[in-house]
């Protein structure tokens, strides 16, 4: 596994690599790390992929990272990823919530609580389709006819898959503002 560590307002440190910086050129982070192998407009032209390390990268009008976004949780392929000394797909939600929220040191956007927060102050956004809650609530309502019964394994891998979040980014300051 690569192992790669997320640094709030600051960048990536991919061990055995180097580092890409929030604010560094799109020509030194080919430099480091080649040529994404999938075009650019994978999402928009100001994107790039760079599917062998599960990250995504946005650029600003100037041609500057301002955005990674780690894009395989909770199941990466080939990283393993940490931020403030835990790997935010296998902590547990409420957990990075907790350690993110302390390191934010100030307010924390709410609006899509459960599923999704952004650190203002550090930048740091996590999102996950639906949670842990979302999911006991449904499994209530459908134990109450056979369906679940009938998908009990699928239920029990969404379960599973809502007690951690599926992505986490960083960006510049005020990101997320």
């Amino acid at each position: 596994m690569i192992k790669i560590e997320l640094k709030p307002l600051s960048g990536i440190s991919i061990e055995g690599v180097g580092e890409v910086l929030l604010g560094q050129s799109r020509q030194d982070v080919e430099k480091l790390l080649g040529r994404p192998p999938k075009p650019y407009n994978t999402y928009s032209d100001n994107s790039a992929l760079y599917d062998y390390y599960e990250f995504r990268l946005d650029f600003d009008a100037f041609n500057k990272v301002a955005y990674i976004e780690f894009i395989y949780g909770p199941f990466p392929q080939r990283t393993e990823l940490s931020i403030l000394n835990v790997n935010p797909f296998t902590v547990g939600a409420e957990k990075l919530v907790e350690i993110l929220s302390e390191n934010n040191n100030g307010k924390v956007d709410l609006s899509e609580a459960e599923s999704s927060y952004a650190f203002l102050n550090s930048s740091v956004g996590v999102w996950r389709q639906y949670s842990q809650k979302d999911v006991e609530e449904s499994i209530a309502k459908l134990k109450l006819s056979a369906e679940y019964e009938l998908n009990k394994s699928s239920f029990d891998d969404d379960l599973e898959n809502s007690k951690n979040f599926w992505t986490i980014g960083i960006g510049v300051a005020d990101y997320y503002r």
